[in-house]
């Protein structure tokens, strides 16, 4: 699974939770991404995954600021800092969950 965009990253994302598939949601973690939750800071892309797939999701980007190869994505509750990698092709560094109220 390859993001060609942030845009499609966020989807591809909220696909994966959908699915269940927790070696997709893994997969568009880059190596050393981070996600930040109620759980706390996490820092391996399978415990991410894990810890994602028991949130509520959606994809919901509302600004995407894209310079060269890094881009944030701010969403209704979500602030997803993302990268471009070597393959050209997208990947989560920084995801924050904020709490839904």
């Amino acid at each position: 699974m390859a993001a060609a965009s942030p845009e499609e990253l966020e989807t591809l994302l909220e696909d994966a939770l959908l699915l269940h598939d927790g070696a997709a949601v893994a997969a568009l973690f880059e190596d050393r991404g981070v996600l930040v939750a109620r759980a706390g800071c996490v820092r391996n892309r399978n415990r991410a995954a894990e810890v994602l797939m028991q949130q509520d999701y959606v994809a919901s980007a509302r600004l995407i600021t894209v310079v060269r190869d890094i881009a944030v994505v701010f969403g209704d509750h979500t602030i997803n800092v993302s990268c471009r990698g070597p393959d050209r092709n997208w990947q989560l560094a920084v995801a924050i969950l904020m709490p839904l109220t």
